[in-house]
């Protein structure tokens, strides 16, 4: 931890990724952080070793991760980690990223695994409320929608212009790689939970709006409860967020509407994909582990 907030040296791999790109953009204007080493994901090791950076970010492929965990670790002065991959995030030798619920085990991990994008908004609108008993925690459904950057720079053709272009697809119905890490870390029942991705014809951004339960109609105070003190989400009540609303920001706003009998919500959760769904909150949880201002680099 450097809680003296002297200038920390800081590596990249994958830095030529639409992550990696946002990593370089937020990282330019943090106070705390220079980049010592911006490397495209096949970079050899011996390249960031060359830096001896304090504090490393993975924007790379889960196996490509692995690889890089393997051997950061192995250096003389072994640098904190934070994975924006999907390669720790089950695993017990990483904090897992959610800072607005994790963040005491965060400022002690020398490994942080990001939380997907989908994910970070599905978490954050539910894990309060089922935390609390709020909802019931089966049969609920989300209908999330993100921009085409979600997918990667790879070239694919579904991802054309011609493909994309005033179009909306749902993707990968029941087999999305989001929905068990949502279960697992939000608490729900995975058996029952309906995750449908779609892909928008738009550059970034996640709208996700969940259909749940209710066991109380007072939504607001369990909300206010637990984002008391937390300076990236936004608690609007009935005032439904939008895309707009959010992108290039590290903020994920959240308003709802109840059923007129009170026994069923509509929630939506918003947030820039890019930013609180991958390198904002990568230096949100690079701000806790080094002792910094949780909001540096990012307001």
């Amino acid at each position: 931890m450097m809680n003296n907030y002297s200038i920390a040296r800081v590596g990249i791999a994958g830095a030529t990724g639409y992550a990696g790109r946002e990593l370089l953009r937020l990282l330019s204007r943090h106070p705390h952080a220079g980049v010592a080493a911006a490397l495209d994901s096949t970079a050899g090791v011996e390249a960031m070793a060359a830096v001896t950076p304090d504090l490393v970010f993975l924007a790379t492929p889960a196996e490509v991760s692995r690889a890089w965990v393997t051997a950061l670790r192995l250096f003389t002065n072994p640098p904190r980690i934070v994975d924006l991959s999907p390669a720790f995030r089950f695993e017990s030798e990483a904090a897992y990223g959610w800072p607005e619920r994790n963040a005491a085990a965060i400022r002690k991990a020398m490994l942080v695994a990001n939380p997907g994008c989908y994910a970070t908004a599905t978490n954050l609108v539910l894990g309060p409320l089922l935390a609390a008993g709020a909802i019931e925690p089966t049969d609920i459904i989300c209908d999330a929608k993100s921009g085409a950057s979600g997918a990667g720079r790879a070239l694919r053709q579904d991802l054309q212009f011609c493909e994309l272009d005033g179009n909306c697809k749902p993707y990968n119905i029941y087999s999305h790689r989001h929905a068990p890490e949502i279960a697992r870390h939000a608490g729900l029942d995975g058996e029952t939970f309906a995750f449908t991705p779609h892909l928008l014809p738009v550059p970034r951004g996640i709208l996700a709006t969940h259909y749940v339960r209710c066991r109380t109609t007072d939504l607001g105070a369990v909300y206010a409860e637990a984002y008391a003190g937390k300076p990236f989400i936004r608690v609007r009540g009935g005032d439904i967020p939008e895309l707009h609303d959010v992108l290039f920001t590290n903020y994920c706003d959240i308003g709802w509407k109840l059923r007129a009998d009170g026994k069923q919500a509509v929630i939506v959760g918003c947030l820039d994909n890019l930013v609180k769904g991958a390198a904002g909150q990568a230096i949100q949880n690079a701000n806790l582990m080094m002792g910094w201002p949780e909001g540096a680099g990012l307001v």
